[in-house]
């Protein structure tokens, strides 16, 4: 506001002429009215950075879990809105997805994205790219980013420098070192996964492979990752807390069940729905009245997770993402749209695939 202040200060010198009395109020009344633009244009920008998914000034580092479909949720590197046997020929309106996807990326304030069915099908693969990706990716938010993927399904969107990726053999996995800034903890080994959807014993082989993965980076067997580097497990496992998948991942232990008493090292925030008490991930939502004020049907099933490592950083919030169930004036606080992460409707049911999960630390 200093030109503001400049301006008022020459309408006051071109009354040069006038009366002390008279050139102190002008000068009075030119400094008010100053600093009154400067408190509106104050009061603007609050506003305008207010929108946004539910962010708190505490979070230090934003991390979002989302399985994207098939890729629908971005176009091809040449442009194009994508179509495969999965989107289009199955009633997915692509041009709407990418559309929804492209308005409320933004509005996630996430500083990493850990996601799942990117650059998924063999088509995929032929016209889309991970730089390709995340150069859209800079368009549509306003942001810079880092992009790895596996070519096989995972990427991962970082503010932060990627000093390296690769895969998680046999885990269908990839991971990602990222290079944090000092206050956060220097680097985080950030671990992708998305399992199969069955049988269960190819998921519980699958998160043994990851759990190799993990004790080989331990021995020290990757020279590009640090000792001691922090791990943070996301993605889709296709199985709920109570089954193996999930058991032998929290506990970092090849045989661990529910219940078992094993030492937990991987912390579940077990987020909720927004405005919800569901903790379902994947299904659909009903509607039985007007939208917004219908009893919503969480999806069904809890399938979807980012687990921490203890004592990396501390928890301050998670939640689930779930636009369709959010009142009309929390959506524009949020800046967002009710369709936002919508796959299909029919009737009067509203297919979701999988929510968006969030998880804040301070």
């Amino acid at each position: 506001m200093k030109i503001k202040r400049a301006v008022c200060n020459q309408s006051v010198l071109s009354q040069g002429q006038l009366g002390l009395t008279f050139l102190f109020s002008l000068f009075v009344f030119g400094v008010c009215s100053c600093k009154s633009i400067e408190m509106k244009g104050s009061e603007t920008s609050s506003k305008s950075e207010s929108h946004g998914i539910k962010r708190s000034p505490e979070t230090r580092l934003r991390v979002v879990s989302y399985n994207g479909y098939f890729t629908s949720i971005f176009p091809k590197d040449n442009g194009e809105v994508r179509s495969n046997k999965f989107i289009g020929a199955k009633g997915i309106d692509g041009e709407a997805r990418l559309r929804h996807f492209a308005k409320w990326a933004s509005k996630a304030q996430a500083d990493i994205w850990a996601m799942q069915e990117i650059i998924y099908l063999k088509e995929d693969q032929a016209d889309t790219s991970a730089e390709g990706i995340g150069k859209y990716f800079e368009k549509i938010t306003g942001d810079a980013w880092h992009a790895a993927a596996d070519n096989r399904g995972r990427l991962v969107l970082s503010k932060y420098p990627i000093l390296w990726s690769g895969a998680v053999k046999k885990a269908r996995g990839m991971a990602a070192l990222i290079d944090l800034p000092e206050s956060l903890g220097d680097d985080l080994l950030l671990i992708n996964l998305h399992f199969l959807t069955k049988p269960p014993e190819v998921q519980v082989s699958q998160a043994t492979r990851a759990i190799d993965f993990i004790e080989s980076v331990g021995r020290g067997e990757f020279t590009e990752i640090p000792e001691n580097t922090p791990i943070m497990i996301c993605g889709d496992f296709n199985s709920q807390p109570s089954e193996r998948p999930y058991n032998i991942l929290t506990k970092l232990d090849r045989v661990a069940k529910l219940d078992d008493g094993k030492v937990i090292h991987c912390n579940d925030p077990k987020p909720m729905q927004l405005m919800s008490e569901a903790r379902g991930t994947f299904g659909e939502v009903a509607w039985s009245g007007a939208i917004g004020k219908s009893d919503a049907q969480p999806p069904s099933r809890t399938i979807d997770y980012i687990l921490p490592a203890k004592g990396f950083m501390k928890i301050h919030q998670a939640f689930l993402f779930n636009s369709l169930i959010l009142p009309e004036k929390t959506l524009s606080e949020y800046g967002i749209e009710r369709d936002a992460i919508l796959l299909k409707r029919e009737g009067n049911r509203e297919k979701v695939d999988h929510l968006p999960v969030f998880l804040d630390l301070k």
